[in-house]
């Protein structure tokens, strides 16, 4: 077996040049790539055991990180390796042996026409205020997506951007705007405490990733914030859009939930939920679903009715709204993809 840092670059590095998503590592199997949303097993590497996964671990965190792991059994960080190869890296135990799974984090911010993304999601990310819910669920490139609109704020507009984040996962060079990114738990204690700082700040746009704690106390920040002169953009975890505003409302205490939907109802742009599919030409396209914040949608969230936001979905097409089925028949009518191709499976 090679030197257990060795064996790990190379990994990364191949990991890399095969443009797969991620690297899984797991006592007693081959390292594991995730390839266009399929695994592949690389059965020409050595089975991985529990001593390279260990040796692969003290190479990877730092003294802290190692108290960490060892206290919480899982983590979630960011490192760059040789090359300035950047990786996600999740660190976890199952069936009481260390597993870690790295997401190669590209250097390069793509366009959103080069992530094919709708130009109404663009033009959404252009408000000078309110709320943009980018969601989807994990490993559909929400995350990307995110950074990809606020590459083009940053390029384009001269605005202060300043972004929440667990851990920080794309680093951005401010250009005509400022962009400053805090990594929660580092810079700031919390994503409350960041947000309660936002408010008191003169910011032009606010960027929260996917919230893990204190979702009740998040969202009424959020909205405070979006209600004044800012874009708020929030990365939610939620299969469809109608999931995602029914995720805000749910974590809503009862005493506040009217107050709550009438200003999500004021405040909301729309929301952007997206799927990525096996593309006929090689790599990955999304399907996004995108709701709009008309007049009829905004009343619907008023009165509790977000259920009844399906039946706007689909009939208002001509609006630029969007329902998944609609967006996956687009791409079959375009031969992006197969007719009978399966949503892709998140990493």
């Amino acid at each position: 077996m090679e030197i257990p840092v060795i064996y790990l670059n190379r990994l990364l590095a191949e990991t890399a040049k095969k443009r797969a998503t991620s690297l899984h590592l797991s006592v007693g199997s081959a390292p594991l790539w995730r390839l266009n949303q399929l695994l592949v097993s690389l059965n020409q590497e050595e089975i991985v055991t529990s001593d390279l996964i260990n040796q692969a671990i003290v190479v990877t965190l730092d003294a802290n990180e190692s108290t960490e792991f060892a206290a919480k059994k899982e983590m979630v960080i960011v490192k760059t390796f040789a090359d300035g190869l950047r990786y996600r890296i999740n660190l976890f135990y199952q069936r009481g042996l260390p597993a870690i799974t790295f997401y190669y984090l590209p250097d390069l911010i793509e366009t959103s026409a080069k992530l094919n993304l709708p130009p109404i999601v663009t033009e959404l990310a252009s408000r000078p205020n309110g709320l943009l819910i980018i969601a989807g669920s994990h490993g559909c490139g929400k995350t990307t997506t995110s950074a990809s609109l606020l590459e083009q704020i940053n390029q384009t507009e001269s605005k202060r951007i300043i972004t929440l984040e667990q851990p920080i996962e794309y680093s951005f060079i401010s250009q005509k705007s400022i962009v400053e990114q805090r990594q929660v738990g580092r810079d700031t204690l919390s994503l409350v405490s960041g947000l309660q700082y936002c408010l008191n700040e003169d910011v032009d746009v606010v960027f929260v990733g996917e919230p893990k704690q204190d979702l009740d106390k998040v969202v009424l920040y959020l909205l405070e914030l979006a209600s004044g002169n800012c874009l708020v953009i929030l990365e939610m975890n939620a299969q469809t859009t109608i999931n995602a505003l029914e995720k805000i409302l749910s974590n809503i205490s009862p005493g506040k939930i009217e107050a709550a939907r009438h200003s999500l109802a004021d405040v909301l742009i729309g929301v952007a939920a997206q799927k990525l599919y096996p593309r006929r030409s090689g790599g990955l396209i999304p399907a996004v679903e995108i709701l709009l914040g008309n007049s009829t949608v905004r009343s619907l969230i008023r009165e509790g009715r977000v259920n009844q936001i399906e039946n706007v979905l689909q009939t208002s097409r001509k609006e630029g709204m969007v329902h998944f089925a609609r967006a996956v028949e687009d791409l079959v009518r375009t031969n992006e993809i197969k007719s009978d191709e399966p949503t892709a499976a998140p990493n």
